[in-house]
């Protein structure tokens, strides 16, 4: 601990058992055990002793047990001010904020269309950047290109079904067209498939390779991908969504 805190932190639930003949929760992982509240030992933290408080505003106090101190976890966090948090579930107490690790868009449940997909075929899953080296991604989604803004939409868009829990969406997306349209500028969207609000909406070259980073997508519980194409019948290439990811 810093700053002089010489006490051990029993991490058990975001307030600590104040009785004698202490009963952990949890059934097979429970010891009952004796140990002694003690009032007399004061916590001093930055020079001045401390009121330790739990969650409600009650005076807490630290338990003698087997020659160790122990003090109540939330007092602490309260005195270093740093957020904790209890995951009932699986019985975590969590202290400090906890950034979710990125998570793949193709891993959570989606809806398809004629001219949206998973991309399956590894060989798509790779692609000559801009120095001729190729660049190889772990997965994407393909959205079918063809005749001008009738290609867009939530209609036929790629619709991921991420939960409402993320904040945060990126990936890398390439236009694959035709010749003719290599350098012609094709326009990517990112929708709120629940509201039709358009999140975003991305100006790309046909034949490049653009990085997209964070999106917002705070309290968005289906993300769709759709993408325009140019002008005139019949299909124009694919704009891919390389490794999407949500965080």
């Amino acid at each position: 601990m810093k700053k002089g805190i010489m006490v051990r932190i029993a991490v058990l639930a975001s307030v600590f058992m104040f009785c004698i003949g202490v009963v952990a929760f949890g059934a097979s992982m429970s010891t009952e055990i004796k140990a002694i509240l003690s009032k007399e030992i004061k916590i001093r933290y930055s020079g001045a002793v401390q009121e330790m408080k739990d969650a409600s505003g009650n005076a807490v106090y630290p338990i003698l047990y087997n020659g160790t101190t122990y003090i109540p976890v939330r007092s602490v966090s309260n005195m270093l001010n740093i957020p904790i948090n209890w995951d009932g579930d699986t019985k975590t107490v969590i202290i400090g904020t906890e950034e979710k690790q990125p998570k793949s868009v193709l891993s959570f449940k989606a809806k398809t269309s004629g001219h949206s997909s998973k991309v399956t075929d590894k060989g798509s899953l790779t692609v000559k950047g801009e120095f001729g080296a190729d660049i190889k991604y772990n997965d994407g989604i393909a959205y079918e290109l063809w005749n001008g803004g009738a290609s867009e939409g939530i209609s036929p868009a790629y619709k991921a079904e991420v939960g409402g829990t993320y904040s945060k969406l990126s990936f890398d997306v390439y236009l694959s067209t035709k010749d003719a349209h290599i350098g012609k500028q094709f326009t990517i969207y990112i929708y709120n498939v629940d509201t039709g609000e358009t999140l975003a909406n991305i100006k790309v070259d046909g034949g490049q390779i653009k990085k997209v980073e964070e999106i917002d997508i705070t309290g968005v519980k289906t993300i769709g991908f759709s993408a325009n194409g140019i002008s005139g019948a019949g299909s124009h290439g694919y704009a891919y969504f390389f490794n999407p990811t949500v965080k």
